[in-house]
Protein backbone atom coordinates (compact mmCIF):
# COMPACT_ATOMS: atom_id res chain seq x y z
CA UNK A 1 0.00 0.00 0.00
CA UNK A 2 1.16 3.36 -1.37
CA UNK A 3 1.52 6.63 1.15
CA UNK A 4 0.45 9.98 -0.32
CA UNK A 5 2.09 13.60 0.34
CA UNK A 6 -1.18 13.87 2.30
CA UNK A 7 -0.40 11.34 4.26
CA UNK A 8 -3.37 9.28 3.40
CA UNK A 9 -3.01 5.35 2.42
CA UNK A 10 -3.94 4.13 -0.81
CA UNK A 11 -5.25 0.63 -0.97
CA UNK A 12 -3.46 -0.80 -3.86
CA UNK A 13 -4.57 -2.75 -6.73
CA UNK A 14 -4.14 -5.91 -5.31
CA UNK A 15 -5.85 -5.37 -2.02
CA UNK A 16 -9.01 -4.08 -4.08
CA UNK A 17 -8.99 -7.17 -6.48
CA UNK A 18 -8.35 -9.63 -2.92
CA UNK A 19 -11.86 -8.05 -1.54
CA UNK A 20 -14.04 -8.58 -4.70
CA UNK A 21 -12.58 -12.12 -4.22
CA UNK A 22 -13.48 -12.29 -0.45
CA UNK A 23 -17.16 -11.70 -1.16
CA UNK A 24 -19.74 -14.81 -1.40
CA UNK A 25 -22.39 -13.54 -3.01
CA UNK A 26 -26.02 -14.37 -3.84
CA UNK A 27 -27.20 -13.48 -7.40
CA UNK A 28 -30.47 -11.93 -8.71
CA UNK A 29 -31.66 -10.66 -12.21
CA UNK A 30 -33.18 -8.39 -13.46
CA UNK A 31 -34.19 -6.54 -10.40
CA UNK A 32 -36.77 -9.24 -9.71
CA UNK A 33 -35.76 -10.43 -6.08
CA UNK A 34 -35.23 -8.15 -3.43
CA UNK A 35 -32.09 -8.10 -1.42
CA UNK A 36 -32.72 -5.43 1.02
CA UNK A 37 -34.89 -2.91 2.30
CA UNK A 38 -32.35 -0.73 3.24
CA UNK A 39 -32.56 1.46 -0.05
CA UNK A 40 -35.51 3.45 -1.80
CA UNK A 41 -36.24 1.43 -4.77
CA UNK A 42 -36.24 4.49 -6.61
CA UNK A 43 -32.52 4.45 -5.50
CA UNK A 44 -32.00 0.73 -6.24
CA UNK A 45 -33.35 1.40 -10.09
CA UNK A 46 -30.73 4.07 -10.30
CA UNK A 47 -27.55 2.31 -9.24
CA UNK A 48 -28.80 -0.10 -11.52
CA UNK A 49 -28.60 2.13 -14.49
CA UNK A 50 -25.94 3.90 -13.71
CA UNK A 51 -24.13 0.21 -13.62
CA UNK A 52 -25.54 -1.04 -16.97
CA UNK A 53 -24.75 2.74 -18.37
CA UNK A 54 -20.72 2.03 -17.49
CA UNK A 55 -20.57 -1.65 -17.77
CA UNK A 56 -19.23 -2.19 -14.39
CA UNK A 57 -20.39 -3.04 -10.54
CA UNK A 58 -21.41 -0.37 -8.09
CA UNK A 59 -20.38 -1.47 -4.27
CA UNK A 60 -21.98 0.04 -1.20
CA UNK A 61 -22.75 -1.05 2.34
CA UNK A 62 -26.24 -1.59 2.90
CA UNK A 63 -27.45 1.51 3.96
CA UNK A 64 -29.37 2.38 7.38
CA UNK A 65 -33.45 1.68 6.04
CA UNK A 66 -34.37 3.77 8.74
CA UNK A 67 -33.16 7.02 7.13
CA UNK A 68 -35.23 6.25 3.89
CA UNK A 69 -37.93 8.08 5.54
CA UNK A 70 -36.22 11.49 6.05
CA UNK A 71 -34.05 11.62 2.42
CA UNK A 72 -34.83 14.42 0.61
CA UNK A 73 -37.42 15.87 2.72
CA UNK A 74 -36.81 20.02 3.61
CA UNK A 75 -34.58 20.38 6.29
CA UNK A 76 -32.40 17.04 6.54
CA UNK A 77 -29.05 16.32 4.32
CA UNK A 78 -27.05 13.04 4.01
CA UNK A 79 -23.92 12.90 6.24
CA UNK A 80 -20.93 14.59 5.35
CA UNK A 81 -17.51 13.24 5.64
CA UNK A 82 -16.89 15.48 8.32
CA UNK A 83 -19.58 13.65 10.31
CA UNK A 84 -17.79 10.98 11.82
CA UNK A 85 -20.97 10.09 14.68
CA UNK A 86 -23.33 6.69 13.64
CA UNK A 87 -27.07 7.27 12.91
CA UNK A 88 -29.33 5.68 15.27
CA UNK A 89 -30.64 2.10 14.25
CA UNK A 90 -33.54 1.55 16.58
CA UNK A 91 -36.35 0.53 14.54
CA UNK A 92 -38.60 1.34 16.96
CA UNK A 93 -37.75 5.20 18.02
CA UNK A 94 -38.45 8.15 16.61
CA UNK A 95 -35.29 9.61 15.58
CA UNK A 96 -33.81 6.68 14.08
CA UNK A 97 -32.35 7.04 10.93
CA UNK A 98 -30.91 10.49 12.34
CA UNK A 99 -27.81 10.99 13.24
CA UNK A 100 -28.13 11.28 17.05
CA UNK A 101 -25.90 12.05 19.97
CA UNK A 102 -25.76 8.17 22.09
CA UNK A 103 -24.77 9.92 25.26
CA UNK A 104 -27.89 11.84 25.25
CA UNK A 105 -30.35 9.57 23.64
CA UNK A 106 -29.16 5.53 24.28
CA UNK A 107 -32.30 4.55 23.09
CA UNK A 108 -32.30 5.57 20.16
CA UNK A 109 -29.73 2.82 19.16
CA UNK A 110 -29.93 -0.85 19.83
CA UNK A 111 -28.44 -2.66 22.65
CA UNK A 112 -25.36 -4.41 19.62
CA UNK A 113 -25.02 -0.88 18.22
CA UNK A 114 -25.01 1.15 21.17
CA UNK A 115 -21.40 1.10 22.88
CA UNK A 116 -19.75 1.21 19.26
CA UNK A 117 -21.72 4.33 18.49
CA UNK A 118 -20.53 5.76 22.16
CA UNK A 119 -16.88 4.90 21.59
CA UNK A 120 -17.14 7.06 17.71
CA UNK A 121 -19.30 9.76 19.12
CA UNK A 122 -16.07 10.86 21.77
CA UNK A 123 -13.01 9.33 19.80
CA UNK A 124 -14.32 10.45 16.27
CA UNK A 125 -16.45 12.96 16.67
CA UNK A 126 -17.30 15.35 19.91
CA UNK A 127 -13.50 15.08 20.33
CA UNK A 128 -12.28 16.80 23.97
CA UNK A 129 -15.63 18.20 24.23
CA UNK A 130 -16.25 19.95 20.89
CA UNK A 131 -18.30 19.49 18.06
CA UNK A 132 -16.92 20.24 14.57
CA UNK A 133 -17.18 23.15 12.70
CA UNK A 134 -20.92 23.90 11.63
CA UNK A 135 -22.13 20.91 14.15
CA UNK A 136 -24.53 21.12 16.89
CA UNK A 137 -26.62 19.19 18.81
CA UNK A 138 -30.08 19.45 20.50
CA UNK A 139 -30.00 19.27 24.56
CA UNK A 140 -33.73 18.80 25.20
CA UNK A 141 -37.25 18.13 23.96
CA UNK A 142 -38.68 16.01 21.73
CA UNK A 143 -35.39 16.24 19.47
CA UNK A 144 -32.82 15.75 22.12
CA UNK A 145 -29.90 14.25 20.74
CA UNK A 146 -30.62 15.07 17.39
CA UNK A 147 -27.09 16.22 15.68
CA UNK A 148 -27.48 19.61 13.71
CA UNK A 149 -25.54 21.03 10.48
CA UNK A 150 -26.30 24.62 9.81
CA UNK A 151 -29.19 23.94 10.97
CA UNK A 152 -30.06 21.13 9.39
CA UNK A 153 -30.56 17.51 10.81
CA UNK A 154 -28.63 14.60 9.58
CA UNK A 155 -29.31 11.23 7.61
CA UNK A 156 -27.18 8.49 6.49
CA UNK A 157 -25.56 8.93 3.46
CA UNK A 158 -24.68 5.77 0.96
CA UNK A 159 -21.30 4.47 1.54
CA UNK A 160 -19.41 3.52 -1.77
CA UNK A 161 -17.09 0.39 -0.80
CA UNK A 162 -15.73 0.21 -4.79
CA UNK A 163 -16.13 0.28 -8.12
CA UNK A 164 -15.43 -2.58 -10.73
CA UNK A 165 -15.38 -3.16 -14.46
CA UNK A 166 -17.55 -5.89 -15.80
CA UNK A 167 -17.94 -7.78 -19.12
CA UNK A 168 -20.48 -8.50 -21.12
CA UNK A 169 -21.84 -11.62 -18.95
CA UNK A 170 -21.46 -9.18 -15.91
CA UNK A 171 -18.06 -11.23 -14.42
CA UNK A 172 -15.88 -8.93 -12.40
CA UNK A 173 -12.52 -7.56 -13.84
CA UNK A 174 -9.57 -6.84 -12.61
CA UNK A 175 -9.48 -3.36 -12.30
CA UNK A 176 -6.66 -1.11 -11.32
CA UNK A 177 -6.27 2.01 -8.72
CA UNK A 178 -6.19 3.91 -11.81
CA UNK A 179 -9.32 2.57 -13.24
CA UNK A 180 -11.13 2.99 -10.25
CA UNK A 181 -10.33 6.32 -9.73
CA UNK A 182 -11.57 7.42 -13.58
CA UNK A 183 -14.72 5.82 -13.08
CA UNK A 184 -15.56 7.37 -9.82
CA UNK A 185 -15.43 10.50 -11.20
CA UNK A 186 -17.53 9.47 -14.35
CA UNK A 187 -20.28 7.78 -12.08
CA UNK A 188 -20.34 10.38 -9.09
CA UNK A 189 -22.35 13.45 -11.19
CA UNK A 190 -24.45 10.52 -12.97
CA UNK A 191 -25.68 8.82 -10.02
CA UNK A 192 -26.01 12.15 -8.19
CA UNK A 193 -28.21 13.22 -11.00
CA UNK A 194 -30.45 10.24 -10.98
CA UNK A 195 -30.57 9.98 -7.18
CA UNK A 196 -31.84 13.33 -6.70
CA UNK A 197 -30.38 14.19 -3.44
CA UNK A 198 -26.37 14.09 -2.86
CA UNK A 199 -26.23 10.89 -0.99
CA UNK A 200 -22.87 10.59 -2.15
CA UNK A 201 -20.57 12.45 0.03
CA UNK A 202 -17.10 11.34 -0.79
CA UNK A 203 -14.71 9.01 -2.62
CA UNK A 204 -15.02 5.12 -2.49
CA UNK A 205 -13.65 3.16 0.76
CA UNK A 206 -10.89 1.44 -1.88
CA UNK A 207 -9.91 4.91 -2.93
CA UNK A 208 -8.19 6.42 -0.02
CA UNK A 209 -9.18 5.21 3.20
CA UNK A 210 -6.68 4.49 5.81
CA UNK A 211 -8.72 1.52 7.57
CA UNK A 212 -9.99 -0.24 4.17
CA UNK A 213 -12.69 -3.39 4.17
CA UNK A 214 -15.96 -3.75 5.59
CA UNK A 215 -17.36 -5.13 9.66
CA UNK A 216 -16.86 -9.46 9.50
CA UNK A 217 -20.39 -10.07 8.49
CA UNK A 218 -21.67 -6.50 6.98
CA UNK A 219 -23.75 -6.89 4.33
CA UNK A 220 -22.62 -5.44 1.10
CA UNK A 221 -24.86 -4.64 -2.55
CA UNK A 222 -23.40 -5.03 -6.07
CA UNK A 223 -25.22 -3.13 -8.57
CA UNK A 224 -24.02 -4.49 -11.91
CA UNK A 225 -25.06 -4.27 -15.62
CA UNK A 226 -28.05 -6.23 -17.33
CA UNK A 227 -29.97 -4.50 -14.05
CA UNK A 228 -28.17 -7.76 -11.53
CA UNK A 229 -27.99 -7.27 -8.17
CA UNK A 230 -26.06 -8.82 -5.92
CA UNK A 231 -25.51 -8.94 -2.33
CA UNK A 232 -22.59 -10.43 0.35
CA UNK A 233 -21.69 -10.69 3.62
CA UNK A 234 -18.16 -9.53 3.95
CA UNK A 235 -15.64 -11.68 5.10
CA UNK A 236 -12.67 -8.93 5.33
CA UNK A 237 -12.53 -7.64 8.47
CA UNK A 238 -11.85 -3.43 8.19
CA UNK A 239 -8.43 -3.26 8.09
CA UNK A 240 -7.39 -6.66 7.19
CA UNK A 241 -5.48 -5.73 4.46
CA UNK A 242 -3.95 -2.33 6.08
CA UNK A 243 -0.06 -1.96 5.91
Amino acid sequence: MKKSHLNVHYIDDTDLNQFLNSLGSKLVVNGKRAISKAMIQRHKNDFLATADQFSCWIILREPNELSDKWIGRAGYKPKRVTCKAKSADNPNHPLGGLVVNPILCPEAFTSQSLTKARITWGKDFFKNGQYPPSYSCIEGGPLKGVVERSGAFIHADYDLMTICKANEKGEFLFTTKKELYKLFRAIKPVLSRRLGVGMIRHGTEFQFMNDVGAKEFEKVIMFGPGRRIQWSVSSMPKGEYSH
